[in-house]
């Protein structure tokens, strides 16, 4: 077997298991998609009809934000995975077996992306029949750039996996790290009526950029992108792939570390 067939056999086996691992807890599915169905048919509906005076259809808006920010939430579990395998000592098994640390992020971070983009893909599709848009090529287009973002959230999720070891620490962490990352953006909010002092932050975060990309296909009459949100969105891929082989490398090397 070529040395590229058996890299790509040991990604796919990855995704595979972490796809298993997520169909092992219905609860999870099925309390985000009961939390986005919420949002969109009730506090978007709710708020688009007292915010009728802004200059853009806010349901609209909203929709879009609403999926993009269910997958980042969605993406943010791989990490949680990562720690539980740790507490049960699985994680010491896996990192044993003869591939790289950077290929078994790889294979974390595309796994943890992959679940996501199954999950929220009948949302994105309810999305733009809402939204009034039917192209299949610029669906296909809205789902990869979420894929994208996904990759990127696994990636952080993952470093920050590695990087704490305190069950307590980590918790906090991570539902602060997924808190900041949506609502500190204009996947939900408009850029415009956030705070002041937030709005240079949100500008520049991936989730912005990701939910003004899907926003610009979707609903190109009222929204634009540019190469600007691909640039933050490749570039925050890249960074949390590189920290988290790194935090990973310095696991296997030094063991345990506070």
């Amino acid at each position: 077997m070529s040395e590229r067939s058996s890299t790509l056999r040991v990604v796919r086996l990855l995704v595979e298991r972490d796809l298993r691992t997520l169909i092992k807890s219905p609860f999870i599915l099925i309390n985000r998609t009961i939390f986005f169905l919420i949002q969109l048919f009730v506090f978007a509906v709710l708020v688009s009809k007292l915010a009728s005076s802004l200059p853009f259809n806010y349901f609209d808006f909203y929709s879009v934000g609403a999926v993009v920010s269910t997958i980042t939430s969605i993406a943010f579990i791989i990490g949680e995975d990562l720690f539980e395998e740790e507490e049960l000592g699985l994680l010491d098994y896996l990192l044993s077996l003869p591939f790289g640390h950077s290929l078994f992020v790889l294979g974390r971070a595309l796994g943890g992306a992959v679940r996501g983009l199954i999950y929220v893909t009948p949302m994105m599709l309810l999305v733009a029949y809402l939204d009034g848009y039917f192209s299949p090529v610029g669906i296909v287009g809205s789902l990869l750039v979420i894929f994208i973002l996904a990759t990127g959230i696994s990636g952080l999720s993952i470093t920050l996996a590695m990087l704490i070891r305190n069950a307590n620490r980590f918790d906090i962490t991570i539902a602060l790290a997924e808190l900041a990352t949506v609502r500190v953006s204009a996947a939900i909010y408009p850029l415009l009526y956030m705070p002041t002092a937030l709005q240079p932050v949100a500008a520049n975060s991936p989730v912005t950029s990701a939910s003004d990309l899907v926003r610009a296909i979707i609903l190109p009459a009222s929204y634009s992108s540019g190469v600007y949100d691909w640039v933050i969105l490749l570039l925050f891929v890249g960074v949390f792939f590189g920290l988290g082989s790194a935090f990973l490398f310095r696991k296997i090397e030094g063991g345990k570390f506070d």
